[in-house]
């Protein structure tokens, strides 16, 4: 079965994020585009924008460009393969709505949609919003419990927000009261409009394949109850926002202006830095507070230089623990080693440096032996690594996942591996936001198979993986990273609650806060052995 889709659109020529919308569209299996409703009179909604907040974005959209940039003007005719019929729809236009005629309505009906796609025109209302099997679908670039009306990830940069978001929502009758069928969260821009807005908007081309992907998984039945975990509590206080006015936006201006020019001071003075933590293992219940610094000896690193991402391993009675050696004169990571004797980090040395970045060296043992499988992302695959004399000598075996991915973290249930990483759909997006699932019956294979609803999470306060997937009391939890106002703010434990090939659901059961001391500014990763809880926090100095 293929759905069959119509296109409302203004023109043939689009801004990219909606072209690769449409192309993703177009090139899925479940899919048919059948018919472009072409607007014969496009206009605005509402009034022109005050001239302050114009004059604005012109100078953000110059000095912050971002290529490839979401917004430049291209042909949906240079698609491949493109051979889709028009329309043409002359719309009643009301204040701020468009109606469709009876007789345009039933010239639609003629292609039988199963969706109707509004990317084009204004609000649109009447009978078109029952048409199709499947309704109207449009976006809307923000939270749409807290941010009605525009500009889009405008006022999260302005109001000093934490997360930007998208959804996509089945329209109604009510303004911005649709339906929400898919949402995902992103850490806002802290400078800029531009670069806030083009995240999202690339991540938006991806989303419509996904939710129809999710439908043929799940079966149109159960996909619409399950959007019942979707939908937020009304609240119609929500103000609808517009564009500020003269006053406000010189009052947002400047204070956009002031507040990043102290920040891009202060980032100058004191450098990022991270430490590793450690803790024992005997609370059902974690915090920072929890653990104490581990400091490594005087001399041993040089200037900018620091330790992050500890994973220990018992073995033979001593505690190892890997960790990333973020070497400032070179300014890549690589993959070092200590033994814990309860007190300190002994015998340090690196065992793993590449040309390229190293981080997060998860490791893993099967069939008796050691396997490193170190972050790489820089290169766009991850290699593995194979102990000749653990911990010190490692030989690397391969390419072990053959795309960019980031944190790769493995979990195995029965005899099916499962990959976690994150990953981003498009170059334009983040690699903090979506978490990405793959599994195999052969470790070394390189032959992953993707989960039928990836991405299984799109939200950057819980996608990035932390460390080791454990289990506790029968239950499997995932440290996740929660960056919303920073990387590695905090972290949350997620309880995995159903994971096979065509399901996946989780949930926050706990959030571990930077509260380690007041200058603490994260905490990135957490990892445990029967005896010791080690993890990190981020400082700048």
């Amino acid at each position: 079965m293929k759905f069959r889709i119509v296109l409302l659109l203004d023109s043939l020529k689009v801004s990219a994020w909606v072209w690769e919308s449409v192309l993703q569209i177009h090139q899925s299996s479940n899919t048919e585009i059948v018919l472009l409703g072409i607007n014969q009179n496009p206009i605005p909604s509402g009034t022109k924008s005050p001239f302050l907040y114009r004059a604005y974005r012109a100078f953000d959209r110059k000095l912050f460009l971002n290529y490839p940039d979401a917004f430049a003007q291209k042909d949906l005719r240079d698609i491949p393969n493109w051979n889709v019929p028009e329309i043409s729809i002359h719309p009643t236009q009301k204040k701020y709505s468009d109606y469709f005629s009876l007789g345009t309505i039933e010239e639609l009906k003629a292609f039988h949609p199963d969706l109707i796609l509004r990317l084009g025109f204004r609000i649109l209302r009447g009978d078109i919003l029952k048409l199709s099997k499947l309704g109207v679908w449009s976006f809307h670039h923000g939270d749409n419990q807290f941010y009605k009306g525009g500009p889009p990830a405008f006022w999260e940069v302005m109001l000093k927000k934490e997360i930007t978001g998208v959804t996509l929502q089945r329209l109604s009758e009510k303004l911005d009261d649709g339906q929400v069928l898919y949402k995902s969260f992103s850490q806002t821009d802290p400078l800029s409009v531009q670069r806030n807005a083009n995240k999202i908007f690339w991540l938006s081309s991806f989303i419509i394949p996904r939710v129809l992907k999710e439908i043929e998984v799940k079966g149109k039945e159960n996909w619409e109850k399950g959007l019942q975990n979707l939908q937020s509590p009304k609240n119609d206080k929500t103000p609808i926002l517009t564009p500020p006015s003269f006053w406000q936006m010189l009052g947002l201006g400047s204070n956009l202006l002031l507040r990043n020019f102290g920040r891009k001071i202060a980032e100058g003075i004191k450098k990022p830095y991270w430490e590793i933590l450690v803790a024992e293992n005997n609370t059902n219940v974690l915090s920072s507070r929890d653990f104490h610094s581990i400091v490594p000896p005087p001399g041993l690193l040089s200037k900018g230089s620091f330790w992050a991402d500890p994973f220990p391993v018992e073995k033979d009675g001593k505690t190892w623990v890997f960790y990333e050696d973020f070497n400032g004169n070179k300014k890549k990571g690589r993959i070092g080693v200590a033994q814990w004797d309860g007190r300190e980090l002994q015998e340090n040395r690196i065992v793993l440096e590449e040309d390229y970045h190293l981080s997060y060296p998860f490791i893993w043992k099967d069939n008796n032996e050691y396997y490193l499988i170190p972050e790489s992302g820089e290169v766009g695959k991850i290699f593995y690594y194979k102990a000749i004399d653990f911990p010190i000598k490692w030989k690397k075996m391969g390419v072990f996942f053959e795309k960019e991915a980031y944190d790769p973290t493995i979990l195995k249930i029965e005899n099916v591996y499962w990959l976690f990483v994150n990953q981003r759909p498009h170059s334009g997006t983040s690699v903090f936001i979506e978490l990405y699932a793959y599994y195999t019956t052969d470790l070394f294979a390189n032959n992953w198979k993707a989960h039928a609803l990836n991405p299984i999470v799109s939200d950057v306060r819980s996608s990035r993986p932390a460390g080791r997937i454990y289990q506790k009391n029968g239950k499997l939890f995932r440290p996740a990273q929660d960056s919303g106002l920073r990387y590695g703010h905090r972290i949350k434990i997620q309880e995995i609650l159903v994971l096979n090939e065509k399901e996946y659901q989780e949930k926050t059961v706990q959030t571990m806060e930077p509260n380690i001391s007041k200058s603490q500014m994260g905490v990135h990763t957490l990892n445990f052995t029967d005896h010791w809880v080690f993890s990190d926090a981020y400082y700048r100095k």
